[in-house]
């Protein structure tokens, strides 16, 4: 028996150095280029793929090009508020709180989610698929206030993302403190529960915002942002309205 074991013991041994070798014999060689993401990968066209698009476009193309309002200006998005970040998110508000009993006290979402301008003039459904072209899921958080707090020192420090006019924020642009916080008004109470809506990339820690991560409770909507924008633009249409926005000085940076 124990003959045995020594034999297997060895075996084993002879098994693993022998490995040992080939693996450092062992030569990898790979070779990298560029590919361009651009209309050359269309060709050869595959008929079965393209008979799909042909059949679809015409229909697509329509709805697309459908104008659903009219914009006073075009409207840019930037840091640390600008015209069309102002628009989505103060649109995003409402949305919310049109489908939230118990109301919602203010809105965030990324600059890095708006990926185009909203140009004046006519607004096509294209343009707002342009704008907002990710799959972004509205969502509306319960946040105590010394998690809401935590957040707003985090942008304070790094950098601000777009929020609802509701919200106030002045920071001190040398040391990256906040020197005034206020939503709805008033000062922040950490004891309080703040809701809050934002969309789904950003509650799984997009873009590094990590801090929404602590709300205590989440409520899906099943709407995308894109669906908040495009349900603003056309009531806005119904009652007359053009598309408008303007700088409130929601966000400061004071020496």
């Amino acid at each position: 028996m124990k003959l045995t074991i020594r034999l297997i013991v060895i075996s084993i041994l002879l098994s693993f150095v022998s490995f040992n070798s080939f693996a450092q014999d062992i030569r990898f060689e790979w070779r990298g280029s560029r590919v361009l993401m651009d209309s050359t990968l269309n060709y050869p066209e595959e008929p079965k793929v393209l008979a799909i698009i042909e059949k679809f476009k015409p229909a697509l193309d329509s709805k697309m090009q459908q104008v659903i309002g009219v914009s006073e200006v075009e409207m840019r998005s930037g840091r640390p508020e600008s015209l069309l970040s102002n628009f989505a998110v103060d649109a995003l508000l409402e949305f919310s709180q049109n489908r939230s009993e118990r109301g919602v006290d203010f809105a965030l979402t990324n600059f890095g989610g708006i990926r185009a301008s909203l140009p004046g003039g006519d607004v096509r459904l294209y343009d707002i698929f342009s704008i907002f072209p990710f799959e972004n899921y509205v969502v509306i958080l319960d946040m105590e206030g010394k998690s809401v707090r935590k957040l707003f020192e985090s942008f304070a420090r790094n950098r601000v993302e777009a929020f609802s006019d509701s919200v106030r924020l002045i920071i001190d642009e040398e040391d990256g403190e906040i020197e005034e916080l206020l939503i709805n008004g008033k000062e922040l109470d950490d004891n309080m529960i703040y809701r809050v809506a934002t969309i789904d990339f950003l509650l799984s820690g997009g873009d590094n915002v990590v801090a929404l991560k602590d709300a205590v409770k989440i409520e899906e909507t099943g709407a995308l942002i894109r669906d908040a924008i495009i349900e603003k633009i056309r009531k806005q249409t119904e009652r007359g309205e053009k598309i408008s926005s303007s700088i409130t000085g929601r966000v400061k940076y004071e020496d």
